[in-house]
């Protein structure tokens, strides 16, 4: 054991192969952390910010008490010597996060603006471990100045810091509070303020410049967020690396921005298509579109296309090219589902990996496969939030719940990843699918994106949301011009990718026994056929009663199902399909957006009219015979109990009362073509005005999390821009991107069982980090009641210290996925 009584320390880590004890001092990781903050704020023009915090982010372990707490743990201080101290007892009881936060305000005292400075790069030091905390309390307190900058002494240690503090680092870190790291902190502001307050109109009332200023604000609190997360992220990896120097190693060597070497495997694989049908000719028109349009300078585009139009390569040609010519960090795909990532990832990887290593060049994040950061074993996850996924790959598939996460949920591991959206291309996929409480705060956060961070963002979807036309605009809307749209003649490319004619029995009720019957005789008459439920229980009633039919072979879906054991089904399915085999599938709405497969038939229940035109995407897919047959149908009440889907309920209620009664003769003159563009747009202008009161995302008594992670007036915050005022702590609690809480859990299928031996088995974080990124393809996010009922029937065991699940083999039906019944069928909740 080197001799540490004389040096401060950050890390000590002891290998339990019974190698040497390796020490990291504090004042080498604070220097570490630095350099890699500033590289990742640079991106904002930022860097001397990102460096500043990282010096200070752990000044607070300079105190004598956090020596003598880390120097007792590591057995350097044993029981009975002066200064030992109890690990367990004191574990988590000694803060180092607020001494760097009172020396940064103490150094930058002065006019409003450089305390307003100040309290920025404060707020990220203090809440490092805990993710960002309020700056105003729900009761109205300012607890920045009140309480975290009036902690005494003895609870932070400041001073003792100072004196106890390496003199060089003490003076570069004095060196660098300058007037250059003010004036750097200041144009970004100024730039933040006036772009968004531009979008003021002269003629608005007090109502729209309250709406404009605190969707200023709250841009403001990204900002902050951001650099947060410069600080996250490199605080984690240096930790990480050190620890685990094979890790460190493959990091180092990745190969950043390879757009030349991948645009070139994919116009190679472009060139080898040739077209089979006459719609393949419209989708090279739509991918020259793509390719075209990538050498215009980032910003806003859509990318409107009917399903089956080839979206998913020719986002990829725009989001590369664009990538190469402006030299862009990365490429993100944001994906609705979990059920369509792993489809468009194996396209991807297997044109742009070749001969890398899995995962190096396209990264799948489904979901965040990690220990509760609420956990009480703080030891536990502060190991394990090393392997946090931060999304450093160059072209990375994530679902709209990452993205979310990432920019408002709590704790440190989902902010972690945030930087990365800057300096991207972020392609939308299916964009309609953004939760409607989440508007207004998914609008800012891309005018952020795309306005301050340097990013290019890809609205994609057959059934483009008019979210330029959204209720209370400056509280958050997407100014959305003409000629942002890639692809030039949107109706025409309607109209002659029509491969489908629809039939309405709207106009009655059916019985689930008359849904099923209509599935077989559509199943017996096309050859194939898909029924799209809006309720797991419909879709369980349904195949039950087809599932008798012989010669057929029956499919279901449903999240109940890994990512791993899902893709599975459909690639037996397409093999069915492209034989010619009688299939019958029965599915949740999963499938209705961007999976590649094609029935003769489909099946929807009513619901909005883009899931409705999204499962019509899943027929005739290829235009390859005759227009195929499109069902939408209405079920009896106790058969599909939508009163838990409110979002699901409105769409629903809006197509059958509004849309059809509303173009009622335009339908009977087009044959009821319900792919009519007006259609859409009508559709999205009444479902946002009906939902209008939830789109800031409404919270308790009245307020919204678009206040409270804004100017949070509604607590009458007097906090005037550019100073911090927000909720952040309170905001990120109470927000969740779905209604329900689920959790995800490891499952048994294929490969899972032995992934999760591994991780039961090894130590090394370099390889649980390459486990974790497997496990992803065989998790399953359950909810509450179903955790419950398996814990009761001690169906889940731990994972090593995680704090993680994996699921016994017993509880894992090969058919229908998690079941609570031990070998039995299983039983789906009603939703």
């Amino acid at each position: 054991m080197p001799d540490l009584i004389d040096n401060c320390v950050a890390h000590i880590y002891r290998p339990q192969d019974g190698a040497s004890v390796r020490v990291q001092p504090l004042s080498e990781h604070l220097r570490n952390v630095a350099d890699l903050a500033s590289l990742a704020a640079a991106k904002v023009e930022l860097p001397l910010v990102g460096h500043m915090v990282g010096l200070l982010h752990d000044f607070g372990k300079y105190s004598k008490e956090f020596q003598n707490y880390i120097l007792s743990a590591a057995g350097c201080i044993t029981p009975g010597e002066p200064g030992y101290t109890d690990p367990i007892a004191n574990k988590g009881k000694i803060n180092h996060a607020f001494a760097g936060g009172q020396f940064l305000w103490k150094h930058l005292q002065g006019n409003d603006t450089k305390k307003a400075i100040a309290r920025i790069l404060a707020l990220c030091i203090l809440s490092h471990h805990s993710g960002l905390k309020d700056c105003t309390s729900l009761g109205g307190k300012d607890v920045f100045i009140l309480d975290y900058m009036a902690r005494p002494e003895e609870k932070t240690h400041h001073e003792q810091c100072v004196e106890q503090c390496d003199e060089a680092l003490l003076a570069e870190i004095e060196d660098k509070i300058s007037n250059e790291l003010l004036l750097e902190v200041r144009a970004a502001l100024v730039k933040l303020r006036d772009r968004v307050m531009s979008k003021l109109p002269a003629s608005a009332d007090i109502n729209d410049q309250g709406d404009c200023a605190n969707s200023r604000d709250f841009q403001l609190g990204l900002l902050a967020r951001f650099l947060f997360s410069c600080l996250i992220d490199a605080d984690r990896t240096d930790s990480a690396d050190f620890e685990d120097q094979k890790g460190a190693e493959i990091r180092c060597n990745r190969v950043s921005r390879p757009w030349d070497a991948l645009v070139l495997r994919l116009e190679e694989a472009l060139a080898q298509k040739t077209p089979q049908h006459a719609i393949d000719r419209i989708r090279g028109d739509i991918s020259a579109h793509c390719a075209q349009r990538a050498q215009d300078a980032p910003g806003m585009f859509t990318l409107t296309v009917p399903t089956g139009g080839g979206k998913t390569l020719a986002s990829l040609r725009f989001a590369l090219l664009h990538a190469q010519k402006h030299q862009m960090d990365r490429v993100i795909y944001v994906i609705p589902y979990t059920s369509i990532i792993d489809q468009n990832a194996d396209v991807a990887r297997k044109i742009l990996e070749q001969g890398e290593a899995p995962g190096s060049i396209v990264l799948e994040h489904h979901s965040n496969f990690m220990p509760d950061e609420n956990s009480d074993a703080e030891e536990v996850v502060s190991r394990w939030e090393k392997l946090s996924e931060n999304w450093d790959a160059p072209v990375v598939f994530t679902t709209m719940v990452q993205f979310l996460e990432s920019l408002f949920g709590a704790g440190t591991s989902s902010a972690r990843r945030m930087h990365n959206l800057a300096r991207s291309v972020i392609v939308f996929d299916e964009v309609q699918t953004v939760p409607v409480r989440c508007l207004h705060m998914f609008c800012n956060a891309v005018d952020f994106l795309t306005g301050q961070c340097g990013s290019t963002a890809v609205l994609c979807t057959a059934t483009q949301p008019r979210l330029g036309n959204l209720p209370h605009p400056l509280r958050g809307s997407l100014d959305i011009q003409l000629g942002m749209e890639i692809v030039p003649d949107v109706p025409d490319l309607f109209t002659s990718l029509k491969r489908t004619v629809f039939f309405d029995h709207c106009h009655t009720v059916m019985s689930v026994e008359s849904v099923a019957a209509l599935a077989q005789d559509e199943q017996q008459k096309q050859g194939s056929c898909l029924v799209v439920c809006n309720t797991k229980r419909t879709a369980e009633k349904i195949y039950a009663l087809c599932a008798k039919q012989e010669g057929v072979n029956h499919y279901y879906l449903s999240t109940n199902l890994c990512p791993a054991h899902r893709m599975a089904k459909l690639e037996a399915m397409r093999d069915d399909l492209n034989n010619g085999r009688p299939v019958l599938c029965i599915s949740t709405q999963l499938i209705e957006c961007g999976v590649d497969i094609s029935f003769r038939s489909v099946i929807r229940m009513a619901a909005g009219l883009d899931s409705i035109l999204q499962s019509a995407g899943r027929c005739n897919r290829h235009g390859e015979n005759e227009p195929g047959r499109v069902h939408v149908v209405r079920v009896e009440a106790d058969a599909e109990n939508l009163d838990w889907l409110k979002d699901i309920k409105d769409g629903r209620d809006i197509f059958l009362d509004t849309v059809r009664i509303k173009y009622a003769q335009e339908l009977l003159e087009s044959g009821y073509d319900l792919t009519m563009p007006q259609l859409v747009s009508t559709y999205f202008d009444h479902y946002f005005h009906r939902k209008g009161t939830v789109l800031s995302y409404a919270a308790k008594d009245g307020n919204s999390l678009l206040d409270m992670l804004g100017s949070n007036s509604f607590i009458a915050n007097n906090k005037k821009f550019p100073a911090l005022g927000q909720s952040f702590s309170a905001a990120a609690k109470i927000f969740k991107s779905i209604d329900s809480t689920s959790k995800s859990i490891l499952v048994p299928y294929e490969d899972g069982e032995g992934i999760i031996a591994a991780l039961c088995s090894s130590d090394l974080l370099y390889k649980k980090y390459e486990l974790l990124r497997k496990a992803q393809r065989f998790s399953v996010n359950i909810f509450p009641h179903t955790e419950r009922e398996l814990i009761q029937k001690n169906a889940l065991y731990p994972i090593q210290d995680s704090g993680m699940f994996a699921l016994k083999p017993n509880f894992y039906c090969n058919e229908q996925g998690v079941s609570a019944q031990s070998g039995q069928k299983l039983r789906l909740c009603n939703y």
